[in-house]
């Protein structure tokens, strides 16, 4: 047996198995446990080579060249271990269908070859079957044998493919995706000292014309159905959960029955204390949400103001595929790792934020509901928070941390964590240099996927886009007792679709739940659905003004009848109802 090998299973075994070492082979032995530095490796792997050389030359047998085998050699081993290395035994001759057994993009490009007649590489190296690539004494015998068995230690799904493990998230990398209000407001103001035009549009917000005062005004009136709706749950809360106890001191208007009635003593009734609240948000930044974009900001508006209203703390991040700090070139440093997608998270408003501050975000937001009306819509808005597509499941791994985070320093008992988007979630990919073409999208060969996230190992079925968020969304909920809120806006056949996706999961067919979803829809202006992709509650709402918040004006002409008065006034009744019924909802969701 070669030193090598005796060092190798005496590493590997230890004392399960006594592998005999002379003193002289020893010595090796004892200066590869004590090895600490590469250069003290690189040396000791040369010295091993050198006593090798000298005494168990019989060991260093260079196999024969095919042409020259030997009449009692097997020529089935020999054809078998040519199958499993052609490269080791110079083989060039690779069958042309080879290429058609491998998935796309598994394999560098140049291991074709050239087939128009650059043989440059050849040139520079050639490959005869006569000489192997590799000198056999470079070799350990029980080293090569274990990796040829690696595959065997691999456990499997039930496709008979593996899942793919995922490193967990890098800090920096996570740090790095999410931009604070300070940095965010930054960018903003250096994206105003850049245009005249955009400078002259944000000196003209304080103009009367702008509306927001006057927006700010009806907005706190109509977020009052979501706050009368939590605070009756609240109380119900905290009366189910009252407690009753005699205080020691008589009861004097109960005195005239004391020889019949021995509970003669005041009674105090103590409250339940109730549960701290919390709240984040994820708005969908992509460029497809810019048709419903000023509707999901009149939407998340309403929504702070419920919060301030009802003192809840609260976070606000928008998510996009625009961030310069994520780019192909800093995650592909980080092999096995997400690709970010260039994730980049902007904090757009925050309970946190001072008063000034915080008049400040809310006109930012309400710029792009005054001024959002399509892809080109005429608001003001940097980089790291422009159009994009949608890394929905990136978000939600850098979400769990922030998540935490949040929870920690406001002592939240009741978390609520609320998504706006219009679509799936990008599919995700391992970290690579993207110029290289021999990594694959892991969902094209996995089956599943097992990952770290937040310190706990995470496992999905399938690397689908929407398996993935489902789980993501449930290890967060494990992890930090959430409550998941979805908002999903669509129209068309993105809406038929999700709908239909939503029936087969329930109940595996379409007709069975169509009619109940219309119905719903007629009544409430949206589709509520518990229970689903992972949410607790997940509203599904067409796109555009579907989703306004605000009230439509009460408008008669002078010279209108009682009987179109008294019409008018149901219309706007009935539309004032329609309006508030995600206010009304969301307030017993988040209670």
């Amino acid at each position: 047996t070669k030193l090598i090998d005796k060092i190798n299973l005496k590493a590997k075994i230890g004392s399960l198995l006594a592998v005999p070492f002379t003193d002289e082979e020893w010595v090796y032995m004892d200066r590869a446990n004590k090895t600490e530095t590469f250069e003290e490796v690189v040396q000791l792997v040369k010295d091993i080579m050198d006593w090798t050389q000298e005494n168990q030359k019989d060991l260093l047998q260079k196999p024969t060249p095919k042409d020259e085998t030997n009449e009692s050699q097997d020529p089935e081993i020999t054809d078998k271990q040519e199958e499993a290395d052609p490269e080791q035994y110079g083989h060039d001759d690779i069958p042309d269908d080879a290429e058609d057994e491998e998935e796309d993009g598994d394999q560098p490009a140049e291991v074709a070859g050239n087939q128009e007649g650059n043989n440059e590489v050849d040139q520079e190296v050639p490959v005869t079957s006569a000489e192997p690539i590799h000198n056999p004494e470079d070799e350990s015998v029980t080293d090569k044998a274990f990796r040829n068995m690696e595959s065997t230690l691999l456990d499997l799904n039930e496709s008979g493919t593996q899942d793919l493990f995922i490193q967990p998230m890098n800090k920096e990398v996570a740090k790095n995706a999410v931009y604070s209000y300070e940095e965010l407001k930054a960018e903003r103001m250096a994206l105003l000292a850049s245009h005249d035009f955009y400078r002259e549009k944000y000196e003209a917000w304080n103009a009367p014309e702008w509306g927001f005062k006057e927006y700010m005004a009806t907005a706190k009136k109509s977020v009052n159905f979501a706050v009368k709706e939590f605070e009756q749950r609240k109380a119900a809360y905290q009366y189910q959960r009252a407690t009753t106890a005699k205080t020691g001191q008589i009861n004097v208007n109960a005195l005239w029955s004391y020889k019949t009635n021995d509970d003669i003593f005041l009674k105090a009734t103590k409250l339940a204390d109730a549960k701290s609240h919390g709240m984040m948000m994820l708005i969908d930044y992509s460029g497809s949400m810019s048709t419903s974009m000023k509707y999901v900001m009149d939407q998340v508006l309403h929504t702070v103001l419920f919060c301030k209203a009802v003192n809840i703390p609260f976070e606000v991040y928008g998510f996009t595929t625009t961030n310069p700090r994520l780019d192909w070139r800093v995650t592909a440093a980080l092999p096995g790792h997400v690709d970010m997608d260039e994730l980049s998270m902007p904090l757009v408003i925050s309970s946190e934020l001072k008063k000034s501050e915080f008049t400040e975000a809310m006109k930012w937001l309400y710029q792009r509901i005054n001024k959002g009306d399509g892809y080109y819509e005429d608001a003001i808005k940097p980089r790291i928070e422009d159009w994009g597509s949608t890394p929905l499941n990136q978000a939600l791994m850098v979400a769990e941390g922030l998540i935490k985070k949040f929870k920690n320093k406001h002592q939240v008992q009741k978390m609520n964590f609320i998504t706006f988007t219009d679509g799936d979630a990008n599919r995700m990919q391992i970290t690579a240099d993207r110029r290289d073409d021999s990594v694959p999208n892991f969902g094209r060969r996995h089956g599943g996927l097992t990952m770290n996230v937040g310190g706990k190992m995470l496992s999905a079925d399938s690397s689908h886009s929407k398996t993935v968020t489902k789980a993501l969304l449930e290890h967060i909920t494990k992890l930090h007792g959430t409550k998941n809120i979805g908002f999903f806006m669509a129209e068309g056949s993105d809406w038929k679709y999700k709908l239909q996706d939503i029936s087969y999961k329930r109940n595996g067919y379409w007709e069975e739940d169509k009619a109940e979803f219309n119905k719903e829809f007629r009544n409430n202006k949206c589709v509520h659905v518990e229970n689903m992709y992972g949410y607790n509650d997940y509203y599904l709402v067409k796109a555009g003004k579907s989703l306004q918040a605000q009230d439509e004006d009460f408008e008669i002409s002078n010279d209108a009848s009682n009987n179109q008065i008294s019409t008018a006034f149901r219309k706007h009744a009935k539309g004032k109802k329609l309006n508030k019924v995600l206010m009304t909802k969301f307030g017993k969701a988040v209670a």
